[in-house]
């Protein structure tokens, strides 16, 4: 079974080198050549773009996270809220549940918000919940696995822009080059066609 699918791998990464251009044969034409050519100078400047742009922009985006990170944990509290109230109300095909929320914040004021809650919200329950330096409800604060997420998508990110000038340009190219070979098999089929004389 494994046997079956490296086979299958390698014919489908066979088939890409050579819808691609880069299969050898010596029955290429020049414009194969040129187009292989143009193929293979666009992965190499890929090649040598894509890595130290790539861990530049993540390297940039882990430490803005890192401070991220530093400055909304400061000022980020995790305090338990009990439920003061339960309101529901009728939309249009379902019932919405909302669950008000009381809390004593930071500086000893009262606070209280209005949350969407599940059925099995009971008057009274604790929830925990993340305030900010005002005591006010918040989102959780960063933390590292999403400074490291960022930073991945930033990096991929990176190396998909660089991807694009040189794919471009080889698909520029490889226009061209499909061009000229219709020319060619128009010229080659126009040879057949004329009668021959002698």
């Amino acid at each position: 079974m494994i046997g079956l699918r490296a086979r299958r791998a390698r014919a489908g990464l066979l088939r890409l080198r050579r819808r691609l251009g880069f299969e050898r044969n010596a029955l290429r034409r020049g414009v194969d050549r040129r187009q292989r050519a143009v193929g293979i100078g666009a992965a190499a400047v890929f090649a040598v773009v894509a890595p130290p742009a790539c861990a530049g922009v993540a390297s940039m985006a882990y430490a803005a996270g890192v401070r991220a990170e530093r400055a909304e944990s400061a000022g980020h509290h995790r305090i338990t809220a009990r439920v003061a109230g339960i309101e529901k109300q009728d939309g249009d095909e379902q019932r919405y549940t909302y669950a008000r929320l009381a809390w004593t914040a930071p500086d000893g004021r009262e606070r209280s918000a209005v949350i969407a809650a599940g059925r099995t919200t009971r008057l009274g329950a604790p929830l925990r919940i993340w305030v900010d330096e005002r005591g006010e409800m918040s989102r959780r604060p960063q933390d590292r696995t999403g400074t490291v997420a960022g930073a991945v998508f930033a990096g991929a990110g990176a190396a998909g822009a660089a991807a694009l000038p040189p794919l471009a340009v080889y698909l520029l190219v490889r226009r061209r080059c499909d061009r000229d070979r219709e020319e060619m098999w128009d010229a080659a089929w126009a040879r057949l066609d004329r009668p021959h004389i002698g």
